[in-house]
């Protein structure tokens, strides 16, 4: 399920326009993970496909929407401890097993917070942040009031270092947060922090002592307005990424005694390279553009950002990784070996390629013990075990545990335990282009057991909408759909992150336009396919999915018999109008969103244009729209304006409110009435004569 919720009117940092995949940790991060007891050891052995299933249909509801009790499990440092967030009642705590001993206990716990993030800071002591996964805002930031603390492995010496900033219900548009941007595992029980403590709009770097809370400000020198820092071995700031209006600047010194020298100042649409990492041997490695953009958007190339070696004066040394068709997101090392050994990217698949013949190896010895699937690992700090997490298509993820010595794989803990891969359907990435020829890419997933032919489609368009797309995976939605008939496809549209500068400038200024064209193409490549049947077809999605759902009805309103709006944005004035959002004293607001989505007084008349809700006249099919009544993100107001302008017309439509609910359903409760009432409401939409 992705409605974007980092991304609609987030303040989004485009690195100087090199296009980064938003970074997401390499092993389980962001994913979760169920656990029931302790884990059981056996040999690695790839999920059955089976014979003789029981229908998809049988599959409840909730077994697709409900949220696994367990997640994100993490070795410490020394490879000894796994630790892990479990659900305890109604909250999250810290939980620690000891592998060598099989024994394991809750070393932390809130009594009015989860537990959101955790980091180990040694082998012995870990920091946390607390925060509410119940938050009005629901997926977008359950952290964002949240504290920081530390506790040791046995929950002993546990002690508050940053205060959490009061009552989740309050609307803190600027919050002051402390992050941890860096563990150091270097002896001491400190780590590297991020803090926007001297400033709301600037962010600094401290040492923080994790028993002490005393914390050294190592960014005294801030060049201003610092978005984005990257630290070298030792902790000390070497980088920065500075973002003020439409403008951004990129920053570099030697060490911690040298000044700042400014690389690049320019519009943030400008390519430029931008360093993301400082390796072990002192190179500094960043992320910028293979080729000449004069010359690369001449012959059409998708500009894609490659892992790159820069000088002092941030000029392209040497390419170390690139892909023509995605950009790299971020570097491998090994902490071991202390050399860069690999780089990240998300095509069709999240793929590492290997620039060292060892880690290689170990990939290929991996991928054939648990083949079609996607196993990523990162190489650990020490050379005894690792955690490796595989994935597919019909698998939600399985994590397994690497013994180097022994070379041996080991199952440890099913990411769903109650999702059975055989019975879940199929899904692969398709390519394709748009009408003015730019690539174009979607995740089609068909329905086990029925022929490919002529099947009701169900279209949903991701949130964001700038964010990271749709790659061969298990979702939820898709499987859901799938297992109840319909062919469900997930189209990456212009502005998706990860594929090339051009495929993100081109979706400057298209909300309802060429960014719609894509999502219609990829429904219309459906039915020239054979697969879908053009009679029985529905458009869905959320945040800026639902903007896309109503806007489809809106713009081709005989291609969809359906449009499914869940907190989905209606009217793109209100973006420069509503002041209770939580994004509305932002500087995406005041900045970017003009040039990226339109201004309120020169694009007056195309913002009208492309606003659904000022041209409810022209939808024609039936339309079910859900939202929550404490949505900050996209107000309700959005959703009541569609439904006002659909009522005064007469147009049909159902419409579902939870008043306690943000943007997405939290609760699994209401989370599986939505999608109870969502199938009931398409196939009823979908038999009509």
């Amino acid at each position: 399920m992705r409605w974007g919720g980092e991304g609609l009117f987030a303040p989004i940092l485009l690195r100087s326009s090199v296009v980064v995949s938003v970074l997401l940790r390499f092993v389980a991060a962001a994913l979760l993970f169920a656990l029931t007891g302790s884990p059981k050891f056996v040999q690695a052995q790839a999920p059955s496909v089976g014979t003789n299933l029981p229908p998809a249909s049988s599959i409840a509801a909730q077994d697709f929407f409900r949220l696994p009790d367990v997640f994100r499990p993490e070795l410490s440092p020394d490879g000894n401890y796994l630790a892990f967030l479990a659900r305890g009642g109604n909250r999250l705590g810290l939980a620690v097993i000891d592998l060598e001993k099989r024994t394991s206990r809750v070393v932390a716990t809130l009594p009015e917070a989860d537990i959101v993030e955790f980091n180990w800071v040694n082998s012995q002591r870990l920091v946390f942040v607390s925060g509410n996964v119940y938050d009005p805002l629901g997926s977008v930031s359950p952290w964002r009031t949240g504290g920081l603390f530390a506790v040791d492995r046995d929950g002993t010496a546990a002690r508050r270092l940053a205060l959490p900033l009061g009552d989740g219900g309050a609307i803190i548009v600027r919050p002051r947060y402390t992050r941890v941007a860096q563990t150091l595992n270097d002896g001491s029980d400190d780590v590297i922090v991020a803090s926007n403590e001297r400033s709301f709009d600037s962010s600094d770097v401290y040492r923080l002592n994790t028993r002490t809370a005393r914390k050294t400000l190592l960014s005294f020198d801030n060049p201003g307005d610092v978005q984005s820092w990257t630290l070298d071995r030792e902790g000390q700031p070497r980088a920065a990424i500075s973002v003020k209006a439409t403008t951004t600047r990129t920053f570099y010194r030697r060490d911690e005694k040298s000044p700042w020298l400014k690389w690049f100042e320019g519009d943030f649409r400008e390519p430029a390279s931008a360093a993301v990492a400082i390796g072990y041997d002192g190179a500094v490695i960043g992320l910028g553009l293979r080729d000449k953009p004069t010359a690369a958007a001449a012959s059409g190339a998708r500009l894609t950002s490659a892992l790159i070696k820069l000088d002092e004066r941030g000029l392209t040394q040497q390419v170390l990784a690139s892909r023509d068709d995605a950009d790299i997101s971020h570097p491998v090392f090994d902490p071991v070996a202390k050399r860069l050994v690999g780089a990240v990217y998300t095509g069709e698949r999240r793929t590492v390629i290997w620039l060292d013949e060892t880690w290689a190896g170990i990939q290929k010895q991996i991928d054939v013990a648990l083949p079609n699937a996607v196993n990523l690992f990162a190489p650990p700090e020490q050379n005894k075990r690792m955690l490796v997490f595989s994935y597919s298509d019909r698998n939600p993820g399985t994590v397994y545990l690497f013994d180097f010595r022994m070379r041996k794989l080991e199952f440890l803990i099913d990411s769903r335990p109650w999702i059975t891969p055989a019975h879940m359907a199929e899904s692969r990435i398709v390519k394709f282009v748009a009408r003015d020829d730019l690539p174009l890419s979607a995740m089609l997933t068909l329905p086990r057991g029925v022929p490919a032919k002529n099947l009701p489609l169900l279209v949903i368009a991701h949130g964001g909408p700038w964010v990271p797309g749709y790659s061969w995976s298990w979702d939820a939605e898709a499987q859901f759909f799938a297992s109840r008939g319909y062919a469900v496809i997930q189209p990456n549209f212009r502005g998706t992150v990860g594929m090339g500068l051009r495929h993100l400038l081109a979706s400057f200024k298209q909300w309802g336009l060429a960014m719609q064209d894509d999502i219609t193409d990829t429904a219309l490549w459906a039915v020239k396919q054979g697969i879908a049947d053009p009679k029985r077809m529905c458009i869905y999605g959320a945040s800026y999915g639902g903007y896309a759902a109503m806007q489809g009805l809106v713009k081709t309103p005989d291609l969809f018999q359906c449009g499914v709006n869940y907190v989905g944005v209606t009217d793109l004035q209100l973006f420069h109008s509503v002041t209770w959002s939580d994004s509305s004293d932002s500087d995406f607001n005041r900045y970017l969103l003009p040039v990226m989505v339109g201004d309120a007084d020169r694009d007056k008349a195309q913002l009208r244009a492309t606003s659904p809700a000022q041209n409810a006249d022209k939808i024609k099919m039936p339309v079910f729209m859900a939202y929550g009544g404490e949505d900050r993100r996209v107000p309700i107001i959005h959703g009541e304006r569609m439904r006002d302008a659909l009522e005064k017309l007469g147009k049909p439509y159902e419409w579902m409110v939870k008043s306690d609910e943000g943007h997405g359903y939290t609760k699994l409760e209401n989370r599986v009435e939505f999608y109870t009432r969502f199938e009931a409401f398409m196939k009823k939409a979908l038999s009509r004569p």
